[in-house]
């Protein structure tokens, strides 16, 4: 895949190169990808165009909804506008990708703009909100483990430091910066803290320290292509060389980047390096060439407008013309010199205004943003409270449920039982008047016996009174009898049948009381002929009581059983 290989056998991608290859690339998150890694080459963050690259990205991320994408290049491009010295914008650019990350919890996007936020401020000497904010972009690389992160991070931090001549506290975290860089193997990393720690012995006039730590980014710089950087180290080389009083070793150094920065037509450094000769040939006494360079620096600076080079060439124009007894001249340059220091005072204040103007901008997005995400979270709450509550009465309303199933259950198991010990209590009483009914029913055959044995008794009796007396015995034994069993059936029968007879009376109210017992007779599926031996009659008295029945209680169809009719009563 070509977005994966911009750095292999061709070498290192050449900003004309990569139009080319990007034409080759279809998926528009791939081309943003390809962008970006090419500007993550250390040779290629300090490129004219670097911000246009950058840019493009942007774009491409933003029309296809590539939110990493739109992230990183936001980030880049706001690198780009910082390294041009335009807070505002730049500003402006980490606080989007900082809320952009934050949203979609991007840890180290997260991280690399509060990273942006910070260096911003220690640009702006505002040291409390820088070390603020790069301290959280170093928790934040700490928590994803981002040792590349946590290495640039730690080197941010000691920048800081230096910047407020704390170089103690500079050298412990650039060295820890770059103990880490060497532990990851991060060229690019251990170049930087290279730098940083040269610049921090630099301060502290420790120059053959300084340089030695310049050569060794030097040396990086070179491996990796990076012109630029290496332009820079050697400048700083000859920078300290001249303040060793080594004017020879110094000037070589001079020329040599001088001529890095002539290839890369980069007119700053250019101009840098002619101030750097002036200074050099005026501590070697070399009154002459001095201001030959001199005069080159202010060439360069009043052509491009570049304020910082213009007053220190002006000033020291203006001395060596006062030491020649040129009064003309060292008024000229003295003139040009307040100018330009205007300008630069100028530029320092609008530089204060823009601090306050950013911080201003800045807080008031920061309130905002805390405002939005107070909103977020107390709706989050909100949502959070009402899930709880729903799943609260939904608990309730599923216990209740399961509660009220339970209870039913148990009123149906209870009824279940309570019906179990009726039926159990009809059993019992059931089989007890059937058990009475066979007592009755023997209790009966047996006064039949005895009655039978009285008439024989009569009939052998020889005076009339005795035979009457014997008869009258007779028939209240069996009237006495008869009624006190039918009496002791009845009452047992409507124990076990309660509501009988009174649903047959109110359906069929003509009943006799005599139809009502054959009725109980046969609802206990009596046979006709254990009724008769019940009541003592003949069979055939039995069958016809039945057909009156019968016809009482309108049963016309001869298919309908009359025992199962009173069942289902």
């Amino acid at each position: 895949m070509v977005c994966c290989q911009i750095g292999a056998a061709q070498g290192v991608v050449r900003p004309e190169n990569l139009d080319s290859l990007l034409r080759m690339v279809r998926d528009p998150n791939k081309k943003v990808d390809l962008i970006l890694e090419f500007l993550g080459k250390p040779e290629n963050q300090y490129l004219d165009n670097a911000a246009g690259f950058a840019r493009r990205a942007y774009l491409i991320a933003q029309q296809n909804n590539y939110a990493l994408g739109k992230i990183q290049a936001m980030i880049k491009l706001g690198n780009c506008y910082f390294r041009s010295s335009e807070y505002k914008r730049a500003m402006e650019l980490a606080q989007k990708s900082r809320e952009m990350a934050e949203d979609l919890r991007y840890d180290k996007e997260l991280a690399n703009a509060l990273c942006l936020v910070g260096t911003i401020y220690s640009d702006l000497d505002d040291f409390d909100h820088s070390s603020q904010y790069l301290f959280q972009s170093l928790r934040l690389f700490e928590k994803i483990n981002d040792k590349t992160g946590i290495s640039n991070a730690l080197g941010n931090i000691g920048i800081d430091f230096t910047s407020q001549q704390d170089y103690k506290k500079a050298l412990e975290y650039n060295n820890k910066a770059l103990i880490l860089a060497k532990e990851i193997n991060d060229q690019s990393s251990i170049k930087t803290q290279y730098n940083n720690i040269a610049v921090v012995y630099e301060y502290q006039e420790k120059y053959d320290t300084a340089i030695m730590f310049f050569r060794k980014a030097l040396a990086i710089n070179t491996r990796l292509g990076n012109k630029l950087g290496q332009g820079i180290n050697i400048m700083n080389i000859g920078y300290d060389q001249m303040n060793k009083g080594h004017f020879d070793d110094a000037r070589l150094s001079f020329q040599q980047s001088l001529d890095i920065f002539t290839a890369l037509n980069n007119r700053m450094h250019m101009a840098e390096c002619y101030l750097n000769f002036g200074f050099c040939n005026q501590a070697d006494n070399k009154t002459d060439q001095s201001i030959e360079y001199f005069n080159k620096a202010l060439g360069e600076g009043e052509k491009n407008g570049y304020y910082r080079i213009i007053a220190p060439a002006a000033k020291m124009l203006n001395q060596l013309y006062t030491g020649k007894e040129d009064i003309l001249n060292a008024y000229k340059y003295l003139r040009l010199e307040k100018l330009a220091g205007d300008s630069l005072f100028a530029s320092k204040k609008q530089l204060l205004i823009s601090k306050f103007e950013l911080q201003y901008l800045y807080d008031k997005k920061e309130f905002e943003r805390r405002q939005t995400q107070q909103v977020k979270n107390i709706i989050m709450l909100i949502l959070i409270l009402g899930l709880v509550a729903g799943l609260v009465i939904l608990g309730l309303v599923f216990s209740r449920y399961r509660l009220k199933t339970k209870l039913v259950v148990l009123e149906k198991e209870k009824i279940k039982l309570e019906k179990e010990k009726i039926e159990t209590e009809l059993d019992i009483k059931d089989r007890e008047l059937t058990i009475n009914l066979i007592s009755l029913i023997k209790k009966n055959e047996m006064l039949s016996d005895i009655s039978g044995k009285l008439m024989q008794l009569e009939r052998q009796a020889k005076g009339n009174e005795a035979k009457e007396s014997i008869a009258q015995i007779s028939q209240e034994l069996r009237n006495s009898t008869n009624d006190k069993m039918l009496n002791e059936f009845s009452r047992r029968f409507q124990e076990v049948h309660a509501g009988f007879y009174e649903k047959l009376l109110k359906d069929y109210p003509d009943l006799t009381p005599n139809e009502l017992k054959l009725c109980a007779f046969l609802r206990l599926n009596m046979s006709t002929k254990d009724i008769a031996e019940l009541t003592g009659q003949q069979l055939l008295s039995i069958d016809k009581a039945r057909y009156r029945l019968r016809k009482k209680l309108a049963i016309s169809n001869l298919e309908t059983n009359l025992v199962t009719f009173l069942s289902q009563l």
